[in-house]
């Protein structure tokens, strides 16, 4: 009985890892990534719903969005004349600020493929059906995107570069299949030579397709 409690604990700490990754590897929305690119994003106000209804999503849920500009000291907004500004403390409702949606905006699309292949894995599919629902909706519908293709360093440069092109052009391929229009996607690869920011070229989160804003 003695050794039951330190198996049953070490089970429990192999569990913890699992159980992060599930959480990390959740599936996002079209709202989501309506939110990333047009800045169309809920209120964190409105998060707070009655019982039985569905809670709405936090702007930045699940992205890996550009850093954002550093933080300035808040300063009262300027009143145009006439207008008389809240007293403090009023409780006057302020307008939450919804993320910046601009030309250069991009997303880590997180998907996966087979081990030297342009092939998606299917949980990629599924995500990148979901990035092609949000593509038709009407607050992307006019937006055009590129699709860049990165790897990490590992291996020739000129096979990553390759590898990267047909990644990135498997993920156009397989959008324009779901109804995307040709015209909104550029395709690029860029093989090892942008790596994520912070990270070794050869770290395996190089690895990656991301989505960019161009108009």
């Amino acid at each position: 009985m003695r050794r039951l409690g330190p198996m049953i604990l070490i089970l429990a700490a192999a569990a913890l890892p699992a159980a992060a990754l599930s959480q990390e590897d959740t599936p996002r929305s079209a709202e989501d990534y309506v939110c990333a690119f047009a800045g169309d994003c809920p209120d964190k106000a409105a998060d707070e719903t009655a019982p039985g209804e569905r809670p709405r999503l936090e702007a930045d849920r699940g992205f890996s969005l550009s850093p954002p500009a550093a933080t300035r000291p808040r300063r009262p907004a300027p009143t145009a004349r006439g207008q008389r500004r809240a007293p403090s403390g009023s409780g006057a409702a302020v307008a939450p600020r919804r993320p910046a949606a601009a030309q250069g905006q991009r997303v880590n699309l997180r998907l996966s493929f087979e081990t030297g292949s342009d092939k998606l894995t299917p949980a990629a599919e599924a995500e990148a059906r979901t990035f092609a629902r949000a593509l038709l909706l009407p607050q992307l519908v006019n937006m055009r995107f590129r699709i860049e293709g990165h790897t990490d360093s590992v291996g020739g440069r000129a096979m990553n570069l390759d590898l990267s092109q047909r990644r990135a052009e498997s993920v156009a391929d397989f959008l324009i299949g779901l109804g995307v229009a040709r015209d909104r996607l550029e395709v690029r690869g860029y093989g090892p030579d942008r790596p994520m920011p912070g990270t070794r070229a050869s770290a395996g989160e190089n690895r990656r397709v991301e989505a960019v804003r161009i108009s």
